[in-house]
Parts: structure tokens; sequence; C-alpha cells
């Protein structure tokens, strides 16, 4: 199987089962005649832009970073989850607001973002540690700094 069609199968798997491990989606490829090994898998995920988050439970998932997947929706629960574990400090600045996190974390955290649909968020950019977070215009940047701050318990 080419790389193009396993991935393809990655992206089904991971919006269907969300798999917590990558020995899941490893097996789960298996079941569907897709003999990978784990180090693909994770160059798979990595090329895909895939994180784990908290998911239903508490359980950490592995879910795609980019909007509109077909991924689940993350409530408030699971918002409140994600910036208790991974938001580190918060700066605002006009409508926009920077994150930090730990490195390797903000695309985890600005994929619960987007998937929180919060009506405030137009939208999140996502490096290593750092996260930009675009405020619709007619919505303060310091009442959503605020609202986060205490969801995350800072």
């Amino acid at each position: 199987m080419d790389r193009r069609r396993r991935m393809e199968l990655i992206r089904e798997i991971i919006a269907r089962h969300a798999p917590a491990s990558q020995a899941e989606l490893v097996e789960e490829l298996a079941a569907r005649g897709v003999m990978v090994d784990q180090s693909t898998v994770s160059r798979d995920l990595r090329d895909l832009g895939v994180v784990r988050s908290p998911g239903p439970g508490g359980r950490r998932i592995y879910v795609l970073a980019t909007a509109g997947t077909g991924a689940a929706a993350v409530d408030e629960e699971g918002l409140k989850r994600g910036l208790r574990e991974f938001l580190v400090s918060m700066e605002v600045s006009g409508n926009l607001l920077v994150l930090r996190t730990a490195p390797g974390n903000a695309h985890a955290l600005a994929a619960l973002l987007d998937r929180n649909g919060r009506e405030e968020v137009a939208g999140t950019v996502a490096g290593d540690d750092t996260i930009l977070v675009v405020v619709r215009e007619g919505h303060e940047a310091r009442a959503l700094a605020r609202a986060l701050r205490e969801m995350a318990g800072l």
C-alpha cells in the first residue's frame, strides 16, 4: 500500500476510533491489512499534524490538529483539562492572545481551542511552544484571556 493511502486510513481511524496509543493505531491498520511498524506510524502522525489531546473521561487520544477533519468537538471540560495541562503563561496584545506552553505542547492546546468552538476565537496558529490566538472583532481579547486563565486555574 502506498504512503498516501496509508495516511488516509490513519486519518479515518483517528476520526472514527480516537486511538490512545501508536500501538492501538498499528493494530487498527493491521486489521485493515496494512502492516507497518511503530516508527512508520510515528512519522506518519508527525507529517499529518496529529497531536495527543484530552479525550472523553480524561483519556489522552490522537486528534488531527487541523480543523474540519471530522474529529470530535471538545467540550468545556476537555478545554479546561487541556489548559490546566498545557498552558504556562498568556499575554494580550490588541485582538491577539499569545499563549505559552512547555516545548512540544502548543499544537495540542491549539487543537483543543479550535475544536472547542468558542465564538471569540477566529483561529489559532501554533509553533512548538507558542500559540497565537486571533480574537474575533466584537470580542475583547482581555475578556477571553480572563476566561482562559480562570479555566486553567492560573
